[in-house]
């Protein structure tokens, strides 16, 4: 049996919608736009599901300055994923299509409280020195 070891992912929340001034109740759309917005970037790429989305951003006229982030719907929280690769100044469209393959994405759009939970276990584990 092979063993697969993919890079480490975590995720961090980033903004809530009470942070990009919006309403809990805020549609998809406008949540999209405050994103788009703080972060001086184009959604470029958009996967949602009932309880989340997927976002792919780029800065414009910069091929490689792409973020990664999930929507949690219930909670009204925007994580950013790292991948741990030492991509500082971000992802091309290919690299992303490859990341969103590679750790299966829009399985994390789809059940976004699995970012709480990687989260708090990355504040939770021991540091290691």
């Amino acid at each position: 049996m092979q063993v697969q070891v993919l890079p480490a992912l975590t995720a961090s929340p980033l903004l809530t919608l009470k942070d990009l001034g919006l309403d809990r109740n805020v549609g998809l759309d406008e949540a999209s736009r405050g994103l788009a917005k703080r972060s001086e970037a184009q959604i470029v790429r958009w996967v949602q599901f009932p309880a989340g989305a997927l976002f792919f951003t780029l800065v414009p006229e910069d091929a490689e300055s792409g973020a990664v982030y999930v929507f949690d719907r219930r909670t009204g929280v925007f994580y950013l994923l790292d991948f741990h690769d030492q991509k500082w100044g971000g992802y091309s469209l290919a690299e992303y299509e490859t990341l969103e393959r590679t750790f299966s994405l829009t399985v994390l759009a789809q059940q976004p409280w699995l970012l709480k939970r990687l989260s708090d276990l990355r504040k939770n584990a021991p540091s290691q020195q």
